[in-house]
């Protein structure tokens, strides 16, 4: 555990019991990586868990692990905007943050506090991003093509549908932080789980809006006569979930279409609405799928139904990962 992990738990804690006025106990065991606390005299022991940055797709993840925890469950991250906070306790996910804000619902123990802000200097620390969305697409290509960080990097800029340089850039950037050991002499890509986590979190707020291409209205019989091979177009998010899991049925449909997006919507005839159950998105990858020829990739689904805070989706995306991504991730 680092200094900040240590840090924010100290600060959640002091603030909890400045906002409680309730006494708090902290056990640190083995190498001191692993915290308990006691809240007051309550017999209850919470079994913690650090992410100091939280968006709805990290919270998806953490919300997966926290299911085979032991004990108690308790996060303490840096901030809990308020939407997260309306998907914490629709989830009754215990959590205490560095503001000041916390849900802890553990009959006999009824704790809920939010509003409080984070201070500009942490706020700033806690929202750095360490890739920029070429570089997202790149990685995306990487980890969707086990061994194509050893291709020339000519190869790995088409399928990504990125320029030269910026694998270049992103492959020596994976190199510094430990993802990819001797890239100069065709190392292999290591560390997959970690660095699949990070893209999933970053997607969201700093890969998908580059690529939304609008949201509009379509009805199931124009949903049933789609022909998505025509507009080179994939389903994405809950509509991809549906085909690969039969365990969700989508209330947002999401596709990824070519360069025909344009004739997509005309020769379908669909209205733009902002609150419409389509979104349109532009496919940004270049390289086929192995075994769903209708949706986007098994990680990008994955990907957009974390995004959502959905707990079905969140549910469903678990289930995918299980099926469908573990062996992209594998260390082989």
């Amino acid at each position: 555990m680092g200094h900040r992990e240590r840090d924010a738990i100290d600060k959640a804690i002091r603030n909890l019991e400045t906002e409680t006025g309730l006494k708090i106990r902290t056990f640190a065991f083995g190498d001191q990586e692993d915290f308990k606390i006691q809240i007051a005299d309550h017999d209850l022991i919470f079994n913690t868990e650090v992410r100091l940055f939280l968006n709805k797709a990290r919270l998806g993840i953490v919300l997966n692990n926290l299911r085979n925890v032991t004990g108690i469950p308790l996060l303490i991250t840096e901030y809990v905007t308020p939407e997260l906070m309306k998907v914490i306790e629709e989830n009754e996910i215990n959590v205490i943050d560095t503001a000041g804000n916390a849900y802890i619902k553990v009959p006999p123990l009824f704790i809920k506090i939010k509003g409080n802000k984070l201070d500009e200097v942490r706020r700033f620390r806690a929202v750095r991003r360490p890739f920029y969305a070429a570089a997202l697409q790149t990685i995306y290509a990487l980890l969707c093509n086990p061994g194509l960080e050893r291709a020339p990097i000519r190869e790995i800029a088409d399928l990504a549908g990125v320029a030269h340089g910026t694998v270049h850039i992103t492959l020596k950037e994976l190199e510094k932080q430990g993802y990819l050991p001797d890239y100069e002499n065709k190392g292999k890509l290591i560390n997959k789980e970690e660095l699949l986590e990070r893209w999933v979190i970053l997607y969201p707020d700093k890969l998908k809006p580059k690529f939304f291409a609008g949201r509009y209205n379509i009805n199931e019989e124009q949903i049933r006569n789609l022909d998505v091979n025509f507009y080179d177009a994939h389903w994405g998010g809950e509509a991809a979930a549906e085909k690969m899991t039969n365990y969700l049925r989508p209330y947002i449909y999401t596709i990824y279409v070519g360069e025909r997006q344009g004739e997509f919507v005309l020769r379908n005839r669909l209205r733009r609405d902002t609150q419409g159950n389509l979104v349109v998105m532009k496919k940004f990858w270049n390289f086929k799928h192995f075994g769903y020829p209708e949706t986007t990739h098994p990680i990008l689904v994955y990907a957009d139904l974390l995004a959502t805070g959905d707990t079905r989706n969140i549910e469903t995306a678990k289930l995918i990962y299980e099926k469908e991504i573990a062996r992209y991730i594998a260390e082989n």
